[in-house]
């Protein structure tokens, strides 16, 4: 299973013994574009079925938004790392036949688990690493990370869509409310459901970055970050009729090293992090969702949730007793410039 600018692709090769390598895959080889993860999830199922002798789907760290679909539908998820990734590019054809040629070298993703599940020491050794990086950038102003503001202000985001779905329904409670937000954006969702991006746009909300297709951003070189961010970037500005790509990336999985923070801000956005997480994709119920907010939150919170991904009926339930909650308790809900004015910057 791979990715294309326009869409998904898939490339089966079968068990039977043949040569390694890009060229050892059988007749399918299909492009599904401009679409959201029904199609692609549906065919996937029916190559299941019609594979009595076993079927996986091969997947790399850049594409994290079919591992927990395919794990619903039963069909076990392989995950490609470095180095047998080409700078996150990874075609359909070379995945399908690394499943053939080379299965030792993938790793079996648990249906319980994540799309990272194996390689969290070094993903928090990095993410350590970042520090000074991160220290140095928020003095700059191009980076926010949440969290001890001065003034009683939050910012509200949500991860993962447009979803066709949750999005709209988010929205409507928003506007019930007066309430903005931030909504960090997957390419591929925003290629297959323009409409959506632009409601968000037109409500006055904050459009964000969030990769073309929930890449582990880090894993990348030069060239397939710049297809990530800018496929994504693309993406959101047509969907509006704008020239104007946005201005802030949030990173999937707030993956993050000293190089990618640097090439990022090198690009001219802002990434921006959380320290309030709902964890609201554990659908532990509406009334949690919202107490992990409302217990957790601070001055100059940055809050995490989620309008894609899943089903995302929770969050939406949750959302008015988080936005009367952090009201209640003196709160400003504010966008993502406001929160960022309110913040110190350094003169560099």
């Amino acid at each position: 299973m791979g990715l294309t600018r326009e869409g998904y692709r898939i490339a089966v090769a079968g068990a039977e013994d043949g040569p390694s390598g890009a060229d050892a895959v059988d007749a399918v080889d299909e492009v599904y574009e401009h679409c959201g993860l029904e199609r692609p999830l549906a065919r996937l199922a029916e190559l299941a079925g019609e594979s009595p002798d076993g079927f996986a789907v091969v997947l790399d760290s850049a594409n994290g938004i079919m591992d927990a679909p395919l794990a619903a539908l039963g069909i076990p998820v392989l995950r490609a790392d470095p180095p047998l990734l080409t700078d996150g590019r990874t075609t359909a054809r070379a995945l399908a036949a690394l499943g053939r040629s080379r299965p030792e070298a993938l790793t079996a993703l648990p249906p319980d688990g994540w799309t990272m599940t194996g390689r969290e020491d070094g993903i928090a050794a990095a993410e350590a690493a970042s520090g000074p990086v991160e220290r140095e950038l928020a003095g700059r102003g191009l980076l926010l990370a949440g969290g001890g503001g001065a003034d009683p202000l939050v910012a509200l985001t949500f991860d993962d869509g447009p979803h066709p779905e949750y999005t709209p329904q988010v929205l409507d409670v928003l506007a019930r409310y007066d309430a903005p937000a931030a909504f960090f954006c997957i390419g591929l969702h925003a290629l297959a459901h323009p409409g959506v991006v632009r409601r968000i746009a037109a409500e006055g909300h904050t459009l964000g970055n969030h990769s073309w297709s929930h890449a582990y951003l880090p894993d990348l070189g030069p060239i397939g970050l710049r297809e990530q961010l800018g496929f994504t970037a693309d993406a959101l500005a047509r969907a509006c009729g704008s020239t104007r790509p946005p201005r802030w990336l949030r990173p999937p999985y707030g993956g993050r090293s000293p190089e990618l923070l640097t090439a990022v801000a090198g690009s001219g956005l802002t990434t921006v992090l959380w320290d309030v997480d709902a964890k609201d994709w554990s659908r532990p119920g509406p009334g949690v969702v919202a107490e992990r907010v409302l217990d957790a939150v601070g001055p100059g919170s940055v809050v995490l949730m989620h309008d894609g991904g899943g089903d995302r009926s929770q969050t939406v339930a949750a959302l008015p007793e988080v936005i009367t909650g952090l009201r209640r308790r003196g709160y400003r809900i504010v966008g993502l410039d406001d929160l960022l004015a309110a913040r110190p910057v350094r003169p560099v």
